[in-house]
């Protein structure tokens, strides 16, 4: 989730904890709208499905390793 919904999510969860009334909702951003299209898209995808096969069969072996940000 990104951090300025969880800081959306806690806000409510006080002002529903605390009964005071809650503040108007941002309005969203218009470039989550264009990451949703994507994330949505139902076209098939081989690579990445393929690439995600080979990530999960190497965690079940145990030969996964963590993220090195610097190697990106």
């Amino acid at each position: 989730m990104p951090p300025g919904k969880k800081a959306q999510l806690l806000d409510f969860a006080r002002a529903l904890q605390s009964g005071s009334p809650l503040a108007p909702v941002a309005k969203p951003d218009p470039s989550d709208a264009r990451w949703e299209r994507i994330i949505n898209d139902p076209k098939p995808r081989p690579k990445l499905a393929a690439k995600l096969k080979q990530l999960e069969r190497l965690a079940t072996e145990g030969k996964d390793e963590p993220m090195d940000w610097d190697r990106l």
